[in-house]
């Protein structure tokens, strides 16, 4: 515990070890009735932005120079002719290779068709033929197609729904289709599979795919499900996690049960870390129906000599009371130690955002509070409804590969605005440090343990600010820069960390100018 409590020094802002330095790019024209698909690498110093063209007819490449401070030439690459109008599904780099994935509908034979089209990263060029993913009938509209990587890149893992035969949740059961590539779109597994359960009783969370190729697939499953047979009157609607392995010999699903030892989850995330291991993380709360969460949970499987899933390891890290107490005012305080007394003291409103994998086994867990309050105006004839969003504090868990706490870190922060475009943050990591990057007021910046933060409202200017974790959970804070001042609006949450030093954003001067914003560590 003794490690986990280095949050009660508070930030400070003079121990700012790393130089962090802003520019601006050259203006640059604006491509226009494009779509900006963002920022990508194609080779050690050739980074180019992509856009796709609104009606599917053509990507724009925008080449800069290895410093992003000019655009060395636009490239406009056609697609060829197609027999059906293409849906567009992305444009991914998988290994070293990159496509452009569309779907096509044929209404005459009632066939979705799943496309992959090479771009020769040298020529900046479309490859003529297309290569065909999937082929199969008609698709569930509410989600056509999901993709994920390998932590290593060399296989990708697309999934999709089945139109559902039943429109009853009871009496259907899902069809999930399953298909495996390498990074050719060489395709090395290929099947649809019926689900165990009713879509009532069975809710796919997630899916991932490890370097090995295992195909896993994280299910929340309704404990009094018509399977099973079990009665709980007491919790109705309580439910379990399934980890669910496909068998891509006998085209069947291998299913783990996981038992979280009477917790209630708030969120979950099915993973593979940087040793090719399948890993869940989440959110726990050890009241039913709370808000709250009490800690994060990490659930490691453990395998035998053949590579089979033999069972699991689960450990809970519980948010420090002094964490979660940190930066609050007096009075928030009393009721927190009330809470903490009654055993009911939890973070609020805690939203799982990213999880950090690190080459010794330990994993860095972020979570942000945020939450949505409506507003509801009748003037007599007409009602009208507004939102405000709020993105508070940050709350960073690192645990070691054992799955003990390390440390706990709250970075205070308080958002809000009925727009969200210039909220949250950007998370970054230089030299094995990690760094936070939001818009904040300019009170905060040495913010002691004692008081809360001063409100930060959208599009009110602000501070672009930046906190630092070091490996040993010491905090530094530093503002970079007041936007009015440069007369910019940025977008943190928008940022791309495009190498280990340099971070990224297109801004757009004007209707027909635009340019880059550029974040350097050193």
């Amino acid at each position: 515990m003794k490690k986990a409590l280095l949050i009660l020094a508070s930030i400070s802002s003079s121990l700012f070890a790393q130089t962090i330095s802003y520019s601006y790019s050259n203006e640059f024209e604006t491509v226009k009735k494009h779509r900006d698909k963002g920022f990508y690498k194609f080779s050690n110093d050739q980074y180019a932005e992509v856009y796709l063209q609104k009606d599917e007819k053509d990507l724009v490449f925008q080449i800069f120079d290895k410093t992003f401070q000019n655009v060395t030439k636009t490239v406009t690459a056609e697609f060829p002719e197609f027999e059906k109008h293409p849906t567009d599904e992305g444009f991914f780099s998988v290994k070293n290779d990159f496509y452009w994935f569309f779907s096509t509908w044929d209404r005459k034979t009632e066939t979705e068709r799943l496309n992959a089209l090479p771009f020769d990263k040298d020529l900046l060029k479309f490859d003529s033929k297309e290569i065909n993913l999937v082929e199969t009938g008609r698709l569930d509209p509410t989600w056509k197609y999901r993709f994920n990587y390998s932590t290593d890149s060399s296989k990708m893992l697309v999934t999709y729904r089945v139109k559902p035969k039943e429109r009853r949740d009871k009496l259907n059961k899902d069809i999930i289709g399953f298909n495996l590539f390498d990074s050719k779109m060489k395709k090395l597994y290929a099947a649809e599979i019926e689900m165990p359960y009713s879509e009532y009783d069975m809710n796919n969370l997630d899916y991932e795919v490890d370097s090995r190729g295992n195909i896993y697939m994280l299910s929340e499953v309704k404990i009094n499900n018509s399977i099973d047979g079990e009665v709980d009157r007491e919790n109705k609607n309580a439910t379990r996690y399934e980890l669910i392995r496909v068998n891509q010999k006998t085209n069947t699903l291998q299913a783990l049960k996981i038992n979280l030892a009477n917790k209630y989850t708030r969120s979950v995330i099915l993973s593979e870390d940087l040793n090719h291991d399948i890993v869940i993380v989440g959110y726990y709360s050890d009241k039913k129906n709370s808000i709250g969460s009490d800690g994060a949970y990490i659930i490691r499987l453990e395998y035998d000599s053949n590579n089979a899933v033999k069972g699991v390891k689960t450990t809970y890290c519980e948010f420090p009371a002094e964490t979660l107490k940190a930066y609050e005012n007096e009075r928030t305080k009393r009721k927190m130690d009330k809470k903490n007394k009654d055993g009911d003291l939890e973070a609020a409103n805690l939203t799982f955002r990213k999880l950090v994998f690190y080459p010794d086994g330990s994993v860095m867990i972020i979570g942000e509070e945020y939450y949505m309050v409506t507003h509801t105006h009748y003037n007599g004839k007409t009602t009208t409804t507004t939102y405000t969003y709020y993105y508070n504090d940050i709350l960073v868990l690192k645990a070691d590969k054992d799955g003990k706490t390390i440390w706990c870190n709250k970075i205070p922060k308080q958002q809000s605005g009925s727009g969200t475009a210039d909220l949250s943050y950007h998370h970054h990591t230089f030299k094995g440090e990690d760094f936070f990057f939001y818009l904040d007021n300019a009170k905060n910046i040495d913010l002691p343990l004692t008081e809360a933060p001063a409100a930060h409202r959208s599009g009110a200017g602000g501070y672009l600010t930046c906190v630092k974790i070091a490996k040993d959970g010491k905090m530094t804070k530093r503002s970079v820069f007041d936007i009015r001042e440069e007369k910019v609006r940025i977008f943190p949450s928008s940022f791309e960390s495009i190498s280990e030093n340099l971070i990224l954003d297109r801004l757009k001067a004007d209707r027909d100018e635009s340019k880059v914003f550029k974040l350097e560590i050193k």
